[in-house]
């Protein structure tokens, strides 16, 4: 038998299994109930009774099942799924705020033309609006609907092409998000790194932190705290609880105080997923005082978390209420341990302090490392000293956008205060984030989420248990083998990697990314779309730094990962952007510290060595923004000893067809096949370029059938060899005595 203590907690746990098999597919949920139902008769016939177990998981399940078979209706209406892919007009509510900058917003869909539609969750992308727009604003859309994955808690995407306000949000979000516009105003004044991070921090507005403040957040693992979460909301009320009791009120007074503070912040400061939790957790913990039966966190945590997953299954699939819950998780079930192990090794005043960011970030790891593959080495440090500064901020936040409805030399004061903490916070994410060996490296996927996981429960083992050096031995064990798996093949493939290597074309899967050498710095061509593939070949590379990244066009397989190079590049070089989305990528690296340079032919930049020419797009475009549109860069070596290249990007064959003259009858001796291998050539440029070795971006078998057999056979008809990087892996190639030299690291 269960001790009562893990029974809720058993019940939330099971539920959510029980949700996520659900999700898999429309069938589950029905499958499932008819195994139970199968189940429990087998049961009763031969024992004549159900035990009360049994009767708790046909319960549990069937009402995870039947809720998410409520909600399938209300996410995937007919009047919707009759229209995916179609341009239609709609009608939505905002989720959240609309600010100037913001080119998507999470939305209710509430109407399709006529027919009504129940609240079907979607993410709107749409041009920035004339003005800031509070939660709860309703819209007119014409655009098309794409329906998203089951896995998504956003049902549907839908790219507007025109929009319109045609309702105002409540009175009273209206007000809050007026509150939360005026303190941004306060805080913006004061400047710096503090002014655009304390409404983060205390309001969760975080529209005017930088990409590179961002960044440095991220990889100091303080993101958590622009998610205002329960620190927040257990802050706030215990100070409402405090100044009632201090007044004379009772123990109903104390309760309902807490639980309107409780409404009214939440109300400020949005319904976020990570202030859902607690707020609904600490709503339980107030009634459960007040009657009298005070459960454990354990107990209010399992409930809360139950009550939610029910009354929107999607949420199981939510990363932000996934790490909220885990965190949470940990720091209830593993606080005083982890503080008693503490105390052994330091004073009790520093213990505490430090364990609670241990223990939580050890039930998060695993889903961090799902994001990103790295183990953030000074995370816990950073959340250490930031923690002195999350009172003071919270605070200041809040007295700062409730005083500044009073008079706005409150609202300026209070930013003024917590300036301060705030900046402090800032120094320390900036700090961390460029230290050295900030993050260990981990393995990527389910592997990663697995060995984590093991790190993690080692870890905790060797807190609770009697026999703390078998949990410390798992943890040890675990990460000298990820190491080793990481660590072991680069190091292979180091010493074998010639030392004055000049082109190399990473393999980052369905993607294309080519790094030139220089004496002036690394060049990079594009970057794929898997981070962690695109993080292995610049480290085995020895690349730390880029002096131009070239963004050829933007489709996700030849940008998607530009952001993680936020912060690394001196110049970018791009082609025209499709859309807004393209644009703030282009600013995020410019606010990064990169100078944003859009090229046409006839622009060219000297590296050292050698010279990249553009001899594509024209500068009267001949073509949308895409793949013809490609920024085709023409590398020059200034002497006999360089490598010449010509990288197509995704340049379709009437592109090509009329590159073909601006050539000049130019050889080269590498070229980039254009899309991938696709069959969508010219053969006659090809013939022209006189190339000894065609690179191909590829990712095995990828669903595009790339490179297709009738291009892989002109290739090699013209006596270009094919690189490809799904067979050769990351490759490089240099010029020595005997002719062009490749290297694979897979083939030494």
């Amino acid at each position: 038998m269960l001790r009562p203590r893990w029974r809720l907690a058993v019940i939330a746990g099971g539920t959510w299994l029980v949700i996520l098999l659900g999700l898999s597919h429309e069938n589950v949920p029905a499958l499932i109930l008819a195994s139970l139902g199968v189940t429990a008769a087998i049961v009763r016939l031969l024992r004549g009774a159900l035990p009360q177990s049994i009767w708790a998981l046909v319960a549990l399940a069937a009402v995870a099942t039947l809720s998410v078979q409520a909600h399938q209706p209300l996410r995937y209406p007919e009047a919707l799924t009759t229209h995916k892919g179609d341009s239609v007009g709609l009608t939505a509510v905002t989720e959240a705020t609309l600010t100037l900058e913001s080119r998507h917003v999470r939305a209710s869909i509430v109407g399709v033309g006529d027919p009504r539609v129940f609240g079907a969750p979607a993410m709107v992308f749409l041009e920035p609006s004339e003005g800031r727009l509070p939660p709860g604003t309703r819209i007119e859309i014409t655009g098309e609907l794409v329906r998203n994955s089951r896995y998504d808690s956003r049902a549907w995407l839908v790219f507007a092409e025109g929009w319109k306000v045609v309702g105002s949000a409540p009175e009273i979000v209206s007000a809050a998000d007026q509150m939360r516009a005026n303190f941004l105003g306060h805080a913006l004044a004061r400047g710096d790194d503090g002014g655009a991070l304390l409404p983060g921090l205390s309001l969760g507005d975080t529209q005017a932190v930088s990409e590179s403040l961002t960044h440095a957040m991220r990889v100091s693992s303080l993101s958590h705290l622009v998610a205002v979460s329960g620190a927040n909301c257990a802050l706030v009320v215990g100070i409402a609880v405090l100044i009632t009791t201090l007044l004379g009120g009772g123990l109903w007074w104390r309760v309902a105080v807490g639980q309107v503070t409780l409404a009214g912040f939440v109300v400020l400061v949005s319904p976020e997923p990570s202030v859902i939790r607690p707020s609904v957790m600490a709503s339980i913990t107030l009634i459960a005082i007040a009657t009298g039966r005070p459960h454990g966190g354990l107990h209010a945590l399992s409930l809360t978390t139950w009550l939610l997953l029910v009354s929107d299954p999607w949420r199981a699939v939510d990363i932000a209420f996934i790490l909220s819950v885990a965190a949470t998780a940990g720091v209830v079930l593993g606080l005083v341990p982890a503080g008693r192990v503490l105390t052994r090794f330091l004073p009790q005043r520093l213990a505490l302090p430090i364990a609670l960011p241990l223990v939580a970030q050890l039930a998060v790891l695993p889903f961090l490392v799902l994001l990103t593959p790295a183990l953030p080495t000074y995370g816990v440090i950073a959340n250490f000293l930031a923690a002195p500064f999350v009172p003071f901020v919270t605070l200041s936040g809040l007295f700062g956008a409730i005083g500044g409805v009073v008079s706005p030399s409150l609202g300026t004061f209070f930013a003024g205060v917590g300036w301060y903490p705030a900046s402090a916070i800032a120094a320390i994410a900036r700090a961390v984030s460029i230290a050295p060996f900030r993050d260990i490296e981990w393995l990527p996927g389910l592997w990663g989420f697995v060995s984590a996981a093991v790190l993690s429960a080692g870890v905790w083992w060797a807190m609770v248990s009697t026999r703390p050096r078998f949990g410390a031995a798992i943890a040890g064990i675990t990460l000298a083998l990820v190491l080793i798996t990481i660590e072991l093949p680069r190091l292979i493939g180091s010493l074998s990697k010639p030392a004055r290597w000049q082109i190399a074309q990473c393999d980052v899967g369905q993607g294309d990314a080519v790094v030139i050498n220089t004496e002036a710095g690394a060049v990079l061509i594009d970057t794929g779309d898997d981070e962690w593939k695109l993080r292995e070949c610049l480290k085995l590379l020895g690349v730390s730094r880029l002096r131009y990244l070239v963004l050829t066009h933007f489709d996700i397989d030849h940008m998607g990962q530009a952001p993680v190079l936020a912060g690394r590049v001196d110049t970018v070089l791009s082609g025209p952007p499709d859309n807004d989305l393209d644009r703030l990528l282009l600013a995020k690296l410019a606010d990064a510290g990169a100078t944003v340079l859009q090229v046409s032919e006839g622009d060219f930049a000297d590296v050292g060595d050698s010279t990249l020419e553009v001899l594509w797009p024209l500068a009267t475009p001949i073509s949308e923004p895409g793949n013809d549109s490609s920024v085709v860069i023409h590398l020059v070596p200034h002497s006999e000893g360089g490598l010449s290249m010509l990288n197509l990007g995704d340049l379709g064959e009437r592109a090509q067809q009329m590159l073909s003259p601006r050539l000049g009858s130019q050889a080269v001796d590498v070229v980039k096949v254009s899309h991938h291998g696709s069959r969508d050539q010219f053969p006659a440029l090809y013939r022209e370029l006189n190339a000894a070795v065609g690179l191909i971006g590829v990712g095995g078998d990828n669903r595009y059938g790339h490179p297709t057999e009738q291009t892989l056979q002109m290739l090699e008809g013209l006596g270009i060899i094919p690189v490809r990087s799904d067979e050769r892996g990351t490759i490089t190639l240099h010029r020595s005595e005997r002719g062009i030299e490749l290297w694979s690291e897979r083939d030494g």
